[in-house]
């Protein structure tokens, strides 16, 4: 089994790099006709000869294709189990009947008896043949040309290789099917998908394998909860909504880094208490009237 699934990773994966040799570590280890294998992250590391971070990189790459589906998560000791959805009941092609061709062990002539020479016979039929003669090309044809196999069930083979044509091409059209893209969300990002869509905000989350990449280091680099708010916050200013979360990343790369553990808060500057106490007005200047009327008392006064 681990060889048909395997033959359906060459064939028809359209995985690369590190991504593409995690799914043939996987089609490795299946066993059975459901392409389901179990595989630890230790394991991974040891096929790809390479460290745990690039190891965990490359399997989050292959889920994020679709073509690699964890089955049933780790659990204690037990390690993950991965599917092949493409590669469930996949058999190789191998001939007409997905198996060998075997050719006849005995050269027989045209009524299925050996071909005997007798030592004494000679002449143009059956002799030493001249390579000047009119026959010295190759021969051809049903006394002396090479045999065709099965000549007794031609047709049953032009049907077989008939059906055999149609079942690949049934097998292309499935593969083209599955190409198409379905949101698959690692398990590092699902804390922000969560937090966003409990706040009633559904981007489609087809991202591409780098793209995924880029929301890991940016979750790493502000934590999830930054970056569930920046989402929520951008959705809620776009005027048609936001339909891809792709719209997200440009306000991701602007975020600052998490604050480091233990940092304080800022606190706003005080501001002092409004008084509830209305100020008397202050005492309302003398008018020119009322000026002129005092200066003339006091010249009348000075004259007396």
């Amino acid at each position: 089994m681990s060889d048909d699934a395997r033959a359906w990773v060459w064939a028809h994966s359209k995985t690369r790099g590190n991504a593409r040799l995690v799914m043939l570590a996987v089609a490795e280890e299946v066993t059975g006709p459901d392409a389901t294998a179990s595989m630890g992250t230790p394991d991974v590391m040891h096929r790809l000869n390479v460290s745990r971070s690039t190891a965990r990189a490359a399997v989050d790459a292959a889920l994020a294709t679709g073509e690699l589906v964890e089955d049933e998560p780790a659990k204690g000791s037990r390690a993950t189990r991965y599917k092949i959805p493409g590669a469930v009941g996949y058999q190789r092609v191998r001939g007409p009947e997905s198996g060998p061709i075997e050719a006849p062990k005995t050269r027989r002539g045209p009524k299925s008896g050996p071909i005997e020479h007798p030592a004494d016979a000679i002449g143009p039929e059956s002799g030493p043949l001249d390579a000047r003669g009119p026959r010295s090309g190759p021969l051809v044809g049903p006394e002396s040309g090479p045999l065709d196999l099965w000549p007794e069930h031609s047709e049953e083979c032009v049907t077989r290789a008939r059906a055999s044509s149609k079942t690949n091409e049934r097998v292309s059209e499935g593969v083209n099917a599955r190409d198409v893209r379905v949101a698959v969300v690692p398990e590092f990002a699902r804390p922000v998908v969560d937090r966003i869509t409990a706040a009633e905000v559904y981007p489609a989350w087809t991202l591409t394998p780098a793209e995924w990449l880029a929301v890991h280091a940016l979750i790493k680099r502000s934590g999830p909860d930054m970056l569930a708010a920046a989402a929520v916050q951008a959705a809620q200013r776009a005027r048609n909504g936001v339909a891809h979360a792709r719209y997200f990343l440009r306000a991701w790369q602007a975020l600052p880094p998490a604050p480091e553990p233990g940092t304080v808060p800022a606190t706003a500057p005080a501001v002092p208490a409004r008084s509830n106490v209305v100020p008397f007005p202050a005492a309302e200047r003398p008018g020119r009237a009322a000026q002129a009327s005092d200066w003339y008392a006091d010249l009348l006064a000075e004259e007396q």
